[in-house]
């Protein structure tokens, strides 16, 4: 009985969390270059259950979990939908890769190419963190500029800078960090690869997350929420009949 009881609650508990990253996921739906999570689950190990009687050897009765749980958060990179702004400072990408930004001297990675020129003529994020260059910040002062398909920033015929686009052998080892930034944490087992994509000046890579799809999850995770709860209130009204009434004299 208390066994089932704890089953139950596990569900509770990883339903909840799906539900947590399903409501980040619907929070994100405008914000630009954002990417969906999703919560794995994974059940506990099984155990074998065996059956004792008196006088004879333990009789096998076969498996039993303990229930589930979330074994992590994984993002999904698929590419979002681009949307044309005619902004020169708005660029997005197509294909598997990050823009590089400098934030307190350190390097993350986005997919938001939202930008800005600061009062100092360098590209930044909207945030004010710098854009990183092949060949440090990219200056481009008050006057227009072009960033080609492969990245290069050219003021007329002069070539200012180019765009550090990477990419990693395994995008799913990257961590969130607030401000729809990546980190990666551990680049000796996750070393960055060239970028093969495509860039685009004047268009805004949209969130991926399918709002359809995500009330759907949601309405599904809901149901079986409410389902391990009901449940738990059964187990544990029999439990309590147990413990009152049937032990009573």
């Amino acid at each position: 009985m208390i066994r089932g009881l704890y089953t139950a609650a596990t569900g509770m508990i990883h339903q909840r969390n799906k539900l947590d990253s399903i409501a980040n996921n619907l929070a994100n739906t405008n914000t630009r270059g954002y990417k969906k999570d999703d919560v794995v689950s994974r059940s506990f190990n099984d155990e074998l259950l065996l059956r004792m009687s008196k006088g004879q050897g333990p009789k096998e009765l076969g498996p039993i979990n303990h229930g589930v749980y979330a074994e992590r958060v994984t993002t999904f990179f698929q590419d979002g939908a681009l949307q044309q702004t005619g902004l020169i400072t708005d660029v997005a990408l197509q294909g598997e890769g990050f823009f590089t930004i400098i934030r307190n001297g350190q390097e993350f990675y986005t997919r938001d190419g939202t930008f800005k020129v600061n009062d100092e003529g360098i590209l930044v994020t909207m945030e004010g963190h710098v854009v990183a260059g092949e060949y440090g910040p990219i200056e481009v002062g008050q006057e227009d500029f072009e960033i080609d398909s492969e990245g290069y920033v050219w003021q007329g015929y002069n070539l200012v800078n180019r765009l550090q686009l990477v990419n990693f052998e395994d995008p799913n080892a990257l961590e969130k960090v607030g401000d729809n930034l990546f980190a990666n944490n551990n680049p000796g087992a996750n070393p960055v690869i060239e970028f093969e994509g495509q860039v685009f000046q004047g268009y805004a890579e949209q969130s991926n997350v399918e709002l359809v799809d995500e009330i759907s999850d949601m309405i599904t995770v809901s149901r079986t929420y409410e389902a391990n709860l009901r449940i738990l209130q059964m187990m544990d009204n029999v439990l309590s009949k147990t413990v009152n009434e049937v032990g009573s004299v």
